[in-house]
C-alpha cells in the first residue's frame, strides 16, 4: 500500500505519497491546489488504489489534443489503413480536438464527452455521426491506457447516442423490374458494363475500381476480388482488400460475361485509338486515356444516370426507378438473391461480409416470408394426411 499525508500549504490542501518507481524503486508524488481537505484525501485514496490494483500511472501534462495527433501519427505503423487513419484524422480535428484538445488527458472525464456529444449533436451531427465520433476517442483513450499515459478511458463511463437510435437510415434497394427497366435504358452507355457489374455481383465500388483483367476469368464465368481503390484525402489509393473474408471469388452470369467480352473488346479499341498516350494499368473500368476511374466518379455517374431529367414528362418519370445511390446496387443484389432462395450462408460469401451473422442482421427485414414458410415446411412434414 502506498503511504501518504494530507497537509496544507499555502495554496489550499495538498498530499505528498510514495508510489513505485522504475525498477523497483519508490518515488514521492505531490499533488496540490485542493480547495478542501477533503477532496484531497479523496484524491490520494483514488491514487493509492490505483497503486493497489496496478493502474497507477505517472503524472504528465501531455494535453488530450497533443496525445491525439501523437496516436494518429503512429497509427500506419500500426497497420492501420490510410482510408481510416484519414477517417479518424478528420474526425478528431474537426470534432473533437477544438472542443477538449487544451484539458490534461490525465483530466479528462466522462462529463467532457457528454458535453461534447451534445454540443455535437447540437450542432445538427446526426446520432450516427456523434457515436462514430465517440467510439475513435475511446479507441484513442483505450491505447493511452496500454501505454500508461492514463488510468482509466474514460470513454467507457459516457454517455453516447444508443446505438438503436443510431442506426443508418433504412437501406434503399431496386424490384428485379426496376433494375432490368435501368439497365436497358443506359446499354451503351461508357459506364454501363461497371453499373451492370456491380449489380449482378453485389461487388463494393472500390472493388470494382480496382478489378484488374488478371482477376477475370471470362471462360470460367468468374471475377477474383484482390484489389481495392479508396478515396484518402480526396485521392485514389490502389491497396488489397481489407480483410480475408472480402477477399474472394465471384461468379458471373453469362449476359454479364458477354457485356465484359465486348467492353474488352472496347478497352482495346481506345487503346489503339489514343496510342502512346494511352496509361496501362491492367485495370477493367478504365477511363478512355486507360486510367482508373476515381470511385467518386463512378458514384457521381451513376447519381446523373438516375436523376430525374429535367424535361421528362410525368408518365416518364413515372417509368423511372426510384433514386438510389450507387452502394445501393450492392444492396440489390443481395435482397434479389434472398428473394431468390439462395443460401444466406452464399450471399454472405457473395458480398465478402466478416460473417454470416452481418448479412443476417442486415438484410433479416427483406426476409419476412421465410418465417412463414419454415411453419409451412415442418407442417407439411408432421401433418401427412
Amino acid at each position: 500500500m502506498a503511504s501518504g499525508s494530507v497537509k496544507r500549504d499555502d495554496a489550499g490542501w495538498m498530499f505528498v505519497v510514495d508510489v513505485p518507481g522504475p525498477s523497483g524503486s519508490r518515488k514521492q508524488v505531490r499533488r496540490r491546489g485542493f480547495a478542501t481537505k477533503k477532496e484531497a484525501q479523496e484524491e490520494l485514496t483514488r491514487l493509492r488504489g490505483d497503486v493497489q490494483r496496478g493502474t497507477f500511472v505517472t503524472r504528465t501534462k501531455m494535453t488530450l489534443g497533443e496525445y491525439l495527433r501523437t496516436w494518429l501519427d503512429g497509427l500506419p505503423a500500426a497497420g492501420r489503413r490510410p482510408s481510416t487513419v484519414a477517417g479518424y484524422r478528420q474526425v478528431l480535428e474537426y470534432n473533437v480536438i477544438p472542443v477538449l484538445g487544451a484539458i490534461e488527458i490525465q483530466a479528462v472525464k466522462a462529463t467532457h464527452l457528454d458535453a461534447l456529444y451534445a454540443q455535437l449533436l447540437g450542432r445538427g451531427l446526426a446520432m450516427s455521426t456523434v457515436r462514430k465520433i465517440h467510439v475513435v476517442v475511446g479507441k484513442a483513450l483505450a491505447d493511452a491506457v496500454r501505454k500508461d499515459i492514463t488510468s482509466r478511458n474514460v470513454s467507457r463511463l459516457a454517455t453516447p447516442p444508443a446505438a438503436s437510435a443510431s442506426k443508418a437510415p433504412e437501406m434503399k434497394y431496386w424490384t428485379p423490374a426496376q433494375l432490368r427497366t435501368f439497365l436497358a435504358g443506359i446499354e451503351g452507355h461508357h459506364h454501363y458494363p461497371v453499373i451492370r457489374t456491380a449489380a449482378m455481383t453485389g461487388l463494393r465500388r472500390g472493388e470494382l475500381c480496382g478489378l484488374r483483367w488478371v482477376d477475370v476469368d471470362l471462360d470460367a464465368g468468374t471475377v477474383s476480388v484482390r484489389h481495392t481503390v479508396i478515396s484518402v484525402c480526396g485521392k485514389p489509393v490502389h491497396g488489397d482488400v481489407k480483410t480475408s473474408r472480402s477477399r474472394r471469388v465471384v461468379d458471373i452470369d453469362p449476359t454479364t460475361v458477354a457485356v465484359l467480352r465486348a467492353w474488352r473488346r472496347t478497352q482495346l479499341e481506345q487503346r489503339m485509338l489514343v496510342g502512346a498516350g494511352w496509361t496501362e494499368t491492367g485495370l477493367v473500368f478504365t477511363m478512355p486515356s486507360g486510367e482508373g476511374w476515381h470511385p467518386n466518379s463512378i458514384s457521381q455517374a451513376f447519381d446523373r444516370l438516375v436523376s430525374p431529367v429535367r424535361k421528362a414528362t410525368r408518365e416518364e418519370l413515372d417509368r423511372r426507378p426510384p433514386r438510389v445511390r450507387f452502394h445501393d446496387l450492392r444492396h440489390t443484389h443481395a435482397t434479389q438473391l434472398l428473394a431468390a432462395g439462395v443460401n444466406i450462408k452464399v450471399v454472405s460469401e457473395r458480398l465478402g461480409h466478416a460473417s454470416v451473422a452481418f448479412t443476417l442482421d442486415t438484410y433479416a427485414h427483406v426476409m419476412p416470408g421465410q418465417q412463414a414458410d419454415a411453419a409451412a415446411a415442418v407442417s407439411a412434414l408432421v401433418d401427412i394426411v
